[in-house]
């Protein structure tokens, strides 16, 4: 299985941010930077990061693709956004949990749908083949 370019960088933020995470929920983040507010920022900035990679460059695809898709991931959207809120205002450990769980299952499912619509795109033709398609035509019976 390739992953899409986008998909690559958005994987490796994710992972980024899973380890900030993981450093934070163990009580061995970088010091200075280990409160929840400022391990949640960071984790704000590379999900923002990863979405942008892979979601903004496909996002009018997305808005005239699967309606269920779009739907589902908007509501998980959400639950990071107050999550994140939450992580924010208040502090709230379980608020900076709630929003890497919905990044997490944002970038499993947002993985998964390019690979899935990869498998089933047909392949672009590269700029040499239009460009030299008019060479290729065949000859027709007395067509000069």
């Amino acid at each position: 299985m390739l992953l899409p370019k986008q998909d690559i960088l958005a994987t490796g933020l994710v992972l980024v941010s899973g380890l900030v995470y993981l450093l934070w929920a163990v009580d061995s983040a970088v010091p200075g930077a280990s409160s929840t507010r400022a391990c949640g920022i960071v984790v704000l900035a590379l999900g923002f990061a990863a979405s942008a990679s892979a979601v903004v460059p496909g996002f009018n695809a997305l808005l005239h693709g699967n309606k269920v898709y779009l739907a589902v991931t908007s509501m998980i959207g959400l639950v990071a956004f107050a999550g994140g809120l939450a992580m924010l205002i208040a502090a709230s450990g379980a608020g900076f949990s709630v929003m890497m769980g919905a990044m997490g299952v944002l970038w499993v499912a947002s993985t998964t749908h390019h690979v899935v619509l990869a498998k089933h795109t047909p392949p672009t033709r590269s700029a040499h083949d239009r460009q030299t398609k008019h060479w290729h035509r065949p000859h027709t019976a007395g067509a000069h």
